[in-house]
């Protein structure tokens, strides 16, 4: 049986939210990067994010040290499955791999209605 571990602070741990590697996408053509820049490289940010309620489970990691375990991403585990699901709600594609890129979208719409048609 593991030792239970209590937290220091009844507060829960803030985390950090990052749900780029979704969406986000370096585009080259001809060997130069066209989105050089942070103003045209669309990364989602916290905004863009559902609230997060976390749930503390006081149990000790084996693995951890003194039985302690990272808090920092398992926030961001469910972050891009809920965006490919936002875009299977959307257009009734699912895309499996990442990034999620609107060449991708259109990819799977065009294979879908040739699926359809014949």
């Amino acid at each position: 049986m593991r030792p239970r571990v209590r937290l220091p602070s009844p507060a829960p741990p803030p985390t950090q939210e990052n749900s780029g590697m979704a969406v986000e996408k370096l585009q080259v053509r001809d060997g130069k990067t066209v989105n050089p820049s942070f103003m045209d490289y669309r990364i989602p940010s916290s905004p863009d994010m559902p609230e997060v309620v976390p749930i503390v489970i006081e149990m000790a990691h084996e693995e951890g040290p003194y039985g302690a375990k990272g808090v920092g991403e398992p926030g961001l585990v469910a972050t891009a499955p809920a965006i490919a699901n936002a875009v299977y709600d959307a257009v009734g594609v699912r895309i499996k791999d990442l990034p999620i890129t609107p060449e991708k979208v259109l990819a799977a719409l065009r294979e879908q209605a040739a699926q359809q048609k014949g």
